[in-house]
């Protein structure tokens, strides 16, 4: 028979891990993150272009590297996780409570402590952006990732993070085509455009 301590041990180490590596990496390196570009008859998943200019819809709301944060985010379970499996060992192993119970405490202990990081993520996001203001000129010099390809005579978009406003999506123009994924630089701006050059 499997030690019970053991399981919830196990569970606060994998979602702890899980926890720390989102927080170094803004993400968990593009593995949960899809980005889907709709519009012109083309569609854009996973890097491949197929056609196409339109709307980017990225699906990795709420990262740490982010501008905002949904209750079902990825961090978010992760914290609950991690409190899951450490609220379960102490009772296990304190006994304070019979062992069917302690499913039901550790996820209430839990959900507590995960909505007080919430509103604390959520205060703290809130504050970042109400003074967030930023220019395209001030962009120059930073780095940034296509996700709609850009080409002479063609806008495309550039993802770039920015202190300001996190991850935001900018239209792009490029001397050179440069295709979704490309990693680029800012050279300078170009109306309300961003003029870019693959790094």
């Amino acid at each position: 028979m499997v030690d019970v301590v053991f399981v919830y041990l196990t569970i606060t180490i994998v979602f702890a891990i899980l926890l720390i590596a989102m927080g170094l990496m803004g993400g968990l390196g593009g593995v949960f993150d899809i980005h889907l570009d709709f519009g012109g008859g083309g569609l854009d998943a996973g890097g491949v272009d197929v056609g196409g200019v339109g709307h980017d819809v990225g699906t990795d709301s709420g990262q740490f590297s982010g501008s905002g944060i949904s209750p079902l985010s990825l961090p978010i379970l992760f914290v609950f996780g991690t409190f899951f499996g450490v609220f379960g060992t102490v009772f296990e192993v304190t006994q304070f409570l019979p062992t069917v119970a302690v499913p039901f405490a550790a996820a209430l202990f839990s959900a507590v402590i995960t909505v007080m990081v919430y509103y604390a993520m959520v205060y703290a996001f809130v504050k970042t952006q109400a003074t967030s203001e930023y220019r395209l000129k001030d962009l120059v010099g930073s780095h940034g990732e296509v996700t709609v390809p850009v080409g002479p005579g063609s806008r495309g978009q550039v993802l770039v993070i920015t202190d300001a406003a996190g991850r935001t999506l900018l239209s792009a123009v490029s001397k050179d085509s440069l295709k979704t994924g490309d990693r680029v630089q800012v050279m300078g701006v170009e109306g309300s455009s961003l003029v870019v050059e693959k790094v």
